[in-house]
This record gives structure tokens, C-alpha cells and sequence, in this order.
């Protein structure tokens, strides 16, 4: 039933926004950033059992606890950018929406080095 809602919503948005590119395209713009708005309020809930629920394995695990972590702001990186880009694309700037992109890349490249340096370290000491 929760789905159908979100589906609802996400269809009255695509539909209004293109109903209003015709008249006023900074309005359709408007009218997509708000629907993804309403969408991602009406999923909030499910986020904060999904980090609850993290969190209670991250309290249970004895080996990793450092990458933990680096894998959940990997995780957020991924999903901000993706969502960031997305919104460029819709508002016609895909050149952004590009270097949006680039940037999450980079960021998450840059978050996931420790995770690198302990594999390269663990190959180390068992080679050497």
C-alpha cells in the first residue's frame, strides 16, 4: 500500500510538471523538487528503522567495525549524488548533473582508502 502512495505521488508530480513545462518551465522545476520532497518525507520513516537496524548489526560486530562506517558515508555519498545529479538532469542542466557525479566519485574514492591501505597491508603481511 505504501508503494502505490509513492507511486501516486511520483505520477500527480510528472503529470503537473508536464502539464506546467508548457506554461512555465521554472514552475515545472518547482513542481519536480517538491514532489521529491513529498516522496522522500513519506519515506523517512523506513530510513530511520533501515539506520536502526544498522546500527544493531554495527553493535554485533566484533571484526570490520572500522570499515562499518566508511561503507554507510560510501552508501550516503552514493545515493546524495545520485539524487543531486538527478535533479540537474531534470532541471536541463546535465553538464552539472556530469560534474555532480564526477565529484561523488571522487569523494567516494577518497572514503573508501583506508579500506584500500588495510587490503594492501593484509596482502603485504601475507606475502612477506
Amino acid at each position: 500500500m505504501e508503494l502505490l502512495k509513492i507511486v501516486a505521488i511520483a505520477l500527480t508530480g510528472i503529470i503537473l510538471a508536464a502539464l506546467m513545462k508548457s506554461v512555465n518551465k521554472e514552475l515545472s522545476i518547482y513542481i519536480i523538487l517538491a514532489t521529491v520532497i513529498i516522496l522522500f518525507l513519506s519515506i523517512i520513516d523506513r530510513l530511520f528503522e533501515i539506520f536502526q537496524f544498522l546500527e544493531g548489526i554495527y553493535d554485533n560486530v566484533t571484526y570490520g567495525r572500522t570499515f562499518f562506517p566508511v561503507i554507510l558515508k560510501v552508501l550516503a555519498v552514493a545515493y546524495i549524488t545520485d539524487f543531486t545529479a538527478q535533479l540537474c538532469k531534470d532541471a536541463g542542466e546535465g553538464t552539472i548533473a556530469s560534474k555532480v557525479e564526477l565529484a561523488g566519485k571522487v569523494i567516494i574514492f577518497y572514503l573508501a582508502m583506508p579500506i584500500l591501505t588495510a587490503i594492501l597491508e593484509l596482502i603485504g603481511s601475507l606475502l612477506g
